[in-house]
Formats: structure tokens, sequence, C-alpha cells
């Protein structure tokens, strides 16, 4: 690796992730290249790959630090309608997590396809990174006192197949639906 400080290589770290998100909202996945993601950013195409095996490993890395938000959120949430019930709890949370995802372009490109090359290209470890967070959410959504019908691994299954359609959603224009898509998800998964 080029010799970098400390400071500089915490600099280009930022900066690639901030370039890579942007470009990943504007131009979409297949669009953007590491190549240009380093064009960007202001460096050698070579020092992009010091920080990033390729474009899916940023991308995964961008990805998972906006779920981390989300997430963030959506506890502060369930600990603010502790007075609701859990099936009320539970939707206003998904409706909340459906909403940021559908604002979020680069999330909302992450279909089957996409998820699938990711899956291949990006280091496993940041693949499984995406899975564990999404398990731990749901575990602390249960430590909430909310009751799944089913065990975690499926109920987190469930809701990750149902969030894969958002883009189709989003597109046809159909929030309407979606919501009752979620409060009937929700009424379902969820013991009251």
């Amino acid at each position: 690796m080029p010799k970098f400080s400390s400071k500089e290589r915490e600099r280009i770290y930022k900066t690639l992730l901030e370039k890579g998100k942007e470009m990943f909202n504007e131009k979409g996945f297949y669009e953007v290249t590491a190549e240009a993601v380093a064009l960007e950013a202001g460096i050698a195409k070579g020092t992009f790959y010091h920080f990033f095996e390729n474009k899916e490993h940023l991308y995964m890395v961008i990805n998972n630090r906006t779920q981390e938000e989300i997430f963030e959120n959506i506890r502060k949430i369930l600990s603010n309608l502790e007075n609701e019930g859990q099936v009320d709890r539970f939707f206003h949370a998904l409706c909340y997590a459906a909403r940021q995802f559908m604002e979020n372009p680069l999330m909302m490109e992450i279909d089957a396809r996409v998820w699938q090359r990711i899956e291949e290209k990006a280091p496993k470890a940041c693949v499984e990174e995406n899975s564990i967070r999404d398990l731990k959410l749901f575990e602390t959504i249960e430590n909430s006192g909310i009751q799944f019908r089913y065990d975690l691994h499926q109920t987190m299954r469930i809701i990750q197949l149902q969030f894969l359609q958002l883009p189709y959603i989003k597109e046809a224009q159909d929030i309407k639906n979606m919501k009752i898509i979620l409060r009937a998800l929700s009424e379902h998964l969820i013991i009251e």
C-alpha cells in the first residue's frame, strides 16, 4: 500500500465512501466503476484497491452504513411507541424502514440480480455483516417485547423478501398498497 499517514488514509476512505454513495445514487449500480469512483475521489485507480476489493465491496460498505442509521432510528421508534400494541409498533417500524429504503436510490437498486452479484464479488465478511445486522435488528425488536410468530431467521427472511419488492412498488407508485401489505405482514408475523 502506498505510504499514507493515518489521517490521509482516513480522508481517502471517507472520500471514497462519499463519492461512491453520490455516484451510486446518481448513476446506479451498473453504471459506476471502481475506476470512476477513484477518479472522482482524486486518487489513482490502484489506490482504490488498497481500500476496497471492488465496487461491490464499496457498495456494501455504503449500504451497511446506511442500514445501520435506519436501524438505529427503528430502535428509537420502538422505544417511543412502547404504549402501543405490538402489531402497531412493528407496523410503524416497517413503514419507516420502507420509506427510508424507497428514498435512498442506492438501497432501492438492491434487487435479486444486484444481490447475487454482490454475494459473488464482495468480501464474504461484508455480506455477512449485512445479514448479522439484520438479525440483530430482529433480536432488538424481539427484546423490545414484540413476539414473533416464527423464529427470528424465518421472520427476517420474510421481511427481506418483501423489501426486495420495494423498487417495483415505488415504480408503480403503489404506496397505499405497500402499507396494506406491511399491515398484513405485521398482523401475521406478530403475536398480539
